[in-house]
């Protein structure tokens, strides 16, 4: 059995819903082996994991009282009365719903299911003023009852808390965890009092040994055990020989399986036994349990803040073994984690089916059937999302770009509008390619997720990226020939369809605006989309075109017509703003810092940008600049040595971003007027609450 969905009504930060607030205030679908919680500061993990532990228990007896600061405030200061907690197990074994039988109900699929229900309410009669009632119980509400014995037994999790103790949570004593983990395995059991536990049978036969020793003599023909019976008359007046009441007994450890197993302490060799070394022998110690084929129940285990006191090299070994581990049981359901992470390394190397997002009181299960990624896209980012671009699970807003250049630029820019990204928690991701609709999915949500009931993510993901249409300028620049096979718009791509009936037009669509300056690179193209591909040259005549402006200006309108149509129906929370005209650098070099931008590259491109020569080529184009009599044919000689990769994208963009640094006072109104640096504004709007307010 497992823990399928966790259900919150007023507990904490989470309040309730609908009318009446018969709703509850968060609902939570838990994957059967591994879940990992993440989310900002203060998103509410703690909360979901305090629910769970404080309904069902735990194996160590923790504290599981209800207190005033767990009942939920809402936005006007009320305070409820009353909270309730539902965990919903399912995939009961038949052994366990014979066990549970009489609290089981069934779900929509009229498979057994236990709903354990938690209910608290503060009682303010006269007698009882200030006092929490709470109750735990399980089966069909209305018609549930008290959880008792071993039902209770069955469901309680293991809970490993943050900032944990464990060197004492090893050592021996009254509530020492190693005893309550021990007497929970099938080893510890004991059947009958006849039959006495191994460890019984070694402790009884040291005792006795021990008996033996304080009974020889040691001055005077006496014994201490003598001297203690001489006192033990003069106390209590009466003869303490042979068996009588107060016949003293020495003794390493009372004969009981319990007390014996209090007395037991864990500990590494002294030259291990470090803060990190020790909570992973204690969470190896919790995880035995797991192994544990007799043992029946949710085998849940919480564990909190994984992270705290362990390497981040500690973190991923562990992650990935238990990963592996719960993937080897899969078909058994052995076990069941439940963990909350601010770790990026630890999200990188969890599994995005595995990863639950945490989010303005919503959990965001990220499992295929909740979003609009599709298996390939799991095994894409499996295996590209590494702990740079985890960073986008903490964030308040993302902002997803394809290049080094726009990574370095857009936080000044934001900086000079007043829009500090840091001051509004927003991460900004190099995707380093345009693979973006992979990476935005998964802040989308999947219809069947949608026609529950649940909300869009309301976290904000601005895409960056560019038309990529090359300015006639280029075309001149290169002396390529001005007749090219293109795909002008949605048109061109039904008629290839309509040739190629098992192609589908979305696979097409992403072609549009795409050059080809022969028919032959055109089919090399088509023939990573179209299977069995005819060379039906007559057919694609239809497809040749005369370069001229009006030609680029049609492929730059539909072009961007396309890619955002590509991530419209993603979420309303996703919004793509594209650079109009070809790449970041081309627009830079068409805006108003067209001047900076020329002489950053200028300087980056000889070693000695001040020689007379030189300086004679940078002053002609400024030159130029100033004129600017036809603009497109000026920032083309700017961006050139860009595009023919005489100097480095990246550093020309930590050279520029530092100038702008340097003149920010004076550039912001001209940045925030300047039309060919709107997209690039608007992406920073989109994540920052909105346009600006005068």
């Amino acid at each position: 059995m497992f823990l399928k969905e966790l259900k919150i009504w007023n507990f904490r930060k989470y309040g309730a819903k609908g009318n009446n607030n018969v709703e509850p205030g968060i609902t939570i679908p838990f994957h059967k082996n591994f879940n990992l919680l993440i989310g900002e500061n203060d998103s509410g993990k703690t909360a979901i994991i305090d629910a769970i532990r404080l309904t069902i228990g735990t194996s160590s007896s923790d504290n599981s009282r209800i207190k005033e600061e767990d009942f939920h405030i809402n936005s006007q200061g009320h305070i409820s009365e009353s909270l309730k907690i539902e965990c919903i197990f399912s995939d009961l074994s038949e052994e366990e719903a014979g066990l549970l039988v009489e609290w089981l109900s069934f779900d929509s699929k009229n498979q057994y299911e236990l709903v354990v229900r938690m209910k608290a309410s503060k009682i303010n009669n006269k007698i009882s003023k200030g006092r929490i009632e709470k109750i735990v119980t399980a089966g069909p509400e209305y018609a549930e009852s008290r959880l008792e014995g071993i039902a209770q037994d069955l469901i309680k999790t293991t809970y490993l808390k943050p900032l944990r103790d464990a060197e004492n949570e090893l050592k021996p004593g009254s509530r020492s965890r190693l005893a309550q983990i021990l007497k929970s395995h099938s080893t510890f059991k004991e059947s009958s009092i006849e039959d006495q536990h191994e460890l019984v049978k070694i402790v009884n036969e040291i005792n006795e040994e021990i008996r033996k020793y304080f009974d020889k003599p040691f001055k005077d023909d006496r014994t201490i055990k003598n001297e203690i019976q001489g006192y033990l008359e003069h106390f209590f007046h009466i003869p303490t020989k042979g068996d009588e009441l107060y016949n003293p007994k020495f003794q390493v450890a009372p004969a009981r399986l319990f007390d014996i197993l209090r007395k037991l302490s864990l500990e590494l060799d002294d030259k291990v036994s470090g803060l990190g070394s020790l909570n992973l022998l204690f969470i190896a110690t919790e995880l035995i349990l797991h192994n544990d084929s007799q043992n029946l129940g949710s085998q849940l285990t919480l564990i909190e803040e994984i992270e705290a006191h362990l390497h981040p090299q500690a973190q991923l070994r562990l992650i990935k073994y238990l990963q592996s581990k719960l993937e080897d049981n899969e078909t058994n359901n052995s076990s069941q984690f439940i963990l909350t992470t601010h770790s990026t390394n630890l999200t990188a190397s969890t599994d995005l089916e595995h990863i639950i997002l945490v989010n303005e009181n919503i959990a965001y299960p990220m499992g295929e059937i909740y979003t609009k990624l599709d298996s390939y896209d799991y095994k894409f980012l499996q295996r590209f999302l590494d702990s740079t671009k985890a960073n986008l699970f903490f964030a308040r807003g993302i902002i997803f770009v394809e290049g080094d250049a726009e990574n370095l630029l857009l936080p000044i820019i934001a900086e000079v509008i007043d829009r500090p990204l840091h001051r509004y928690g927003i991460s900004i991701v190099n995707i380093g390619n345009t693979a973006f609709q992979r990476y935005a999915k998964i802040f989308s949500r999947s219809q069947s997720w949608l026609e529950e009931g649940f909300p869009e993510l309301k976290i904000p993901v601005s895409i960056v990226t560019d038309v990529d249409i090359r300015p006639l300028q280029y075309y001149s620049d290169k002396d390529m020939v001005k007749e090219l096979y293109i795909i002008k718009d949605e048109s061109d791509v039904e008629n290839i369809c309509s040739l190629y009936k098992n192609i589908k037009k979305e696979d097409l669509s992403p072609l549009i605006g795409s050059t080809f300056s022969s028919f032959k690179s055109f089919k090399k193209e088509l023939e990573g989309y179209v299977e069995d591909f005819e060379n039906e040259e007559g057919f694609y005549e239809n497809f040749k075109v005369d370069i001229s402006q009006e030609i680029i200006d049609l492929l730059r309108h539909n072009k961007k017509e396309s890619i955002e149509k590509k991530y419209n129906n993603l979420g309303s929370n996703i919004e793509v703003f594209v650079a109009p005209h070809w790449t970041l650098e081309y627009e830079l070099a068409l805006s108003s810092i067209d001047k900076y931008l020329a002489q950053v590259i200028h300087s980056v491109r000889y070693k000695k940008p001040n020689s007379t020569t030189n300086e004679r080529k940078l002053q002609t184009l400024i030159e130029k600049i100033s004129n600017k009599e036809n603009i497109e044919d000026v920032a083309y000689e700017i961006y050139k040595p860009l595009n023919d990769k005489l100097v480095s994208k990246a550093i020309v963009a930590q050279e520029l971003a530092q100038i702008i640094q340097s003149n920010k006072t004076e550039l912001k109104d001209t940045i925030l007027t300047d039309p060919y640096l709107d997209y690039l504004k608007k992406s920073i709007y989109h994540v920052t609450e909105g346009e600006a307010h005068d």
